[in-house]
C-alpha cells in the first residue's frame, strides 16, 4: 500500500486540529448555554413571576379603586387647599403620588360625572376630579413602575422559554458556519505549508536521483533563505565537491598512468644509449685508413650520433625525473623571497615584479615551488621571445594568496587552456608538455589550483592560488 504523501498529511492534521479545537470550543460553549438556560427558564421561577404578575394587577386594582374612592371624598365639601389635599392622600396610605392643581379650563376630561380615573403613560395611573370650589381641577399621577417591572420580566421570562430551541438551532447553525470556516482557512494554511516544504524536498529527491544516475552537474535552485534553503546550498556545495574530487581523482590517475609510462620509457631508453655511443667512437676509433673524406664522413656520424644520444638522455632525465616526483617537504616559506630567488637566475629577462608588501607566510616546498616558478618562467620567455615582458605578481584574497605569471606572447588558446596541464600536451614545436603538467601536480599537491587565461593586455596569465594557513592556529605558536 503506498503511503500518503507528506504534504496530504500536513493538510489534514492541520484540518483534524482545526475541527478538534473547533468541536471542544462548541461542546464547552453549548454545556454553558444549557446551563444558563437551565438557570434561568426553569418552573420555578415562572411561577414565583407569575405570582408577582398577579399580585401586582392585584396591587394596581386596589390602588385605582383607592383613587376613585379618594377621589369621591375630595369632590365633596368642603373646600380643601393644597396642603389638605396633601394630607388625604397621605391619610389614604397614597404618598408616592404627584399632585397638581390647574384651572378647570385647562382641563381637556369631562368631570361632569365625576372624578375620573384613567391609565397614563403605560407606567402612571392618573385621578383628575373637580375641587368643590368648581374653578379648580386636581390631577393626581400614581406611579405604576413596580408593576411595569414585574410585568416586562414576566414577558422577558417567557420570550427566553419559547426561543430556547431557537438558540440551540441558532447556536448549532453558528458552530456549522464556525467549523466550515475553519476548515477552509485550515486547508489553506496547510496547502500553503504542505506545498512550501515539500515542494523543495521533492527537488532534494530528484536532485539524489540525478546524482544516482551520475549526473554530477545538476543544481537545485536554492530560492529560501531558511533551513531547507540552507539544507539545498549543502546538497549543491556537496556535488560540487564530488565534481571537483571526481576531477582530482582523474587527474590523479591520468597523472600515476603517466608516470609508468615515463618511467618504463625511460628504462628502456636509457640502457642502450651508453652502448650505442660507445660502438659510435669505437668505430670512429678504429678506422686506419687514409682517406680523408671517409675519416671525415665517420667523424660526423660520430658526432651526431653522439649529440643525439645526448638528447635522447636529456629526455630520458626528463622522463625519470616526472615518473618519480618527490614528495612534499612544507615548511613555513615567503613566497615573495621564492620569487626573487628564482628571478636572479635571469638576469638579461625582462621580468617585472608587482609583489604584495607583508605576504602571509605560506607553508610551501620551497625547492618545488623554485621548479614552479622556473617553468613558468621559461614558459613565459619562449611564448613572448627574447624582447618580451614578463610580470610576476603576488596577491592575497581571504585565506588564499595569489601568485600570478604574465607574459606579452600569444596567449592560450581558449580549446587549450585545460589540456594544456596535461602530460605531453604542448603548444610548442620542441618540447614534450611535462613542464605544466609537472606544475600542475605540485600546485595540487600544495591544496592549491592553477589556471590560465589573457592576460589585460594580451599574452597569457598564469594564476596559482595557494591556501593561507589559519592565522589563529599560527598565534599561540608564536608566542611561544
Amino acid at each position: 500500500m503506498r503511503a500518503i504523501p507528506l504534504r496530504w498529511r500536513i493538510i489534514a492534521a492541520l484540518i483534524g486540529l482545526a475541527l478538534g479545537t473547533t468541536l471542544i470550543l462548541a461542546l464547552l460553549a453549548r454545556h454553558f448555554l444549557a446551563l444558563s438556560l437551565q438557570t434561568n427558564v426553569n418552573v420555578e421561577m415562572g411561577s414565583a413571576l407569575t405570582s408577582a404578575l398577579s399580585l401586582a394587577k392585584e396591587n394596581y386594582d386596589a390602588k385605582k379603586r383607592q383613587l376613585q374612592g379618594i377621589g369621591q371624598l375630595l369632590s365633596a365639601p368642603p373646600h380643601r387647599d393644597e396642603n389638605a389635599l396633601h394630607a388625604a392622600f397621605a391619610d389614604a396610605g397614597l404618598n408616592d403620588l404627584t399632585l397638581r392643581v390647574s384651572p378647570i379650563e385647562q382641563i381637556d376630561i369631562d368631570l361632569s360625572r365625576g372624578p375620573v380615573v384613567s391609565k397614563v403613560e403605560t407606567d402612571q395611573l392618573q385621578l383628575v376630579l373637580a375641587l368643590p370650589d368648581s374653578q379648580r381641577a386636581l390631577t393626581a399621577l400614581l406611579s405604576l413602575k413596580a408593576l411595569i417591572d414585574v410585568g416586562n420580566a414576566v414577558q422577558t421570562y417567557k420570550h427566553i422559554e419559547m426561543a430556547e430551541d431557537d438558540l440551540r438551532t441558532a447556536f448549532l447553525l453558528a458552530f456549522l458556519v464556525a467549523a466550515a470556516g475553519v476548515v477552509l482557512l485550515a486547508s489553506v494554511i496547510g496547502v500553503r505549508i504542505g506545498f512550501e516544504i515539500t515542494r523543495p524536498l521533492n527537488a532534494l529527491l530528484k536532485g539524489t536521483r540525478e546524482m544516482a544516475r551520475d549526473n554530477l552537474q545538476y543544481r537545485i535552485p536554492r530560492g529560501r533563505d531558511d533551513e531547507i534553503g540552507l539544507l539545498i546550498e549543502s546538497f549543491n556545495q556537496m556535488a560540487q565537491d564530488l565534481v571537483e574530487n571526481r576531477r582530482k581523482r582523474l587527474e590523479a590517475e591520468q597523472i600515476a598512468a603517466w608516470r609508468e609510462i615515463a618511467r618504463r620509457l625511460a628504462h628502456e631508453i636509457k640502457n642502450p644509449l651508453t652502448p650505442i655511443q660507445l660502438a659510435v667512437q669505437q668505430m670512429r676509433d678504429k678506422y686506419s685508413g687514409n682517406d680523408p673524406a671517409y675519416q671525415q664522413f665517420v667523424t660526423n656520424c660520430t658526432e651526431i650520433v653522439t649529440e643525439e644520444v645526448e638528447n635522447l638522455r636529456s629526455l630520458v632525465q626528463e622522463f625519470a625525473n616526472f615518473a618519480r616526483m618527490p614528495s612534499l617537504s612544507l615548511s613555513p616559506s615567503d613566497l615573495n623571497e621564492c620569487v626573487h630567488n628564482v628571478v636572479r637566475l635571469y638576469p638579461d629577462a625582462h621580468i617585472h615584479l608587482d609583489l604584495e608588501k607583508n605576504h602571509p607566510t605560506l607553508e610551501l616546498d620551497a625547492e618545488q615551488m623554485r621548479r614552479v616558478l622556473i617553468n613558468l618562467i621559461e614558459n613565459s620567455l619562449d611564448a613572448s621571445g627574447k624582447n618580451g615582458q614578463i610580470e610576476i605578481r603576488t596577491r592575497t584574497s581571504d585565506d588564499t594568496a595569489i601568485l600570478s605569471v604574465i607574459d606579452s606572447g600569444p596567449g592560450v588558446p581558449l580549446k587549450d587552456r585545460v589540456r594544456i596541464f596535461q602530460p605531453y600536451v604542448s603548444t610548442k614545436e620542441s618540447g614534450m608538455g611535462l613542464g605544466l603538467a609537472v606544475v600542475h601536480n605540485i600546485i595540487e599537491d600544495h591544496g592549491g589550483h592553477i589556471s590560465v587565461k589573457d592576460a589585460p593586455k594580451g599574452g597569457a596569465q598564469f594564476d596559482l592560488q595557494l591556501p593561507i594557513p589559519d592565522r589563529t592556529v599560527a598565534q599561540p605558536e608564536e608566542q611561544r
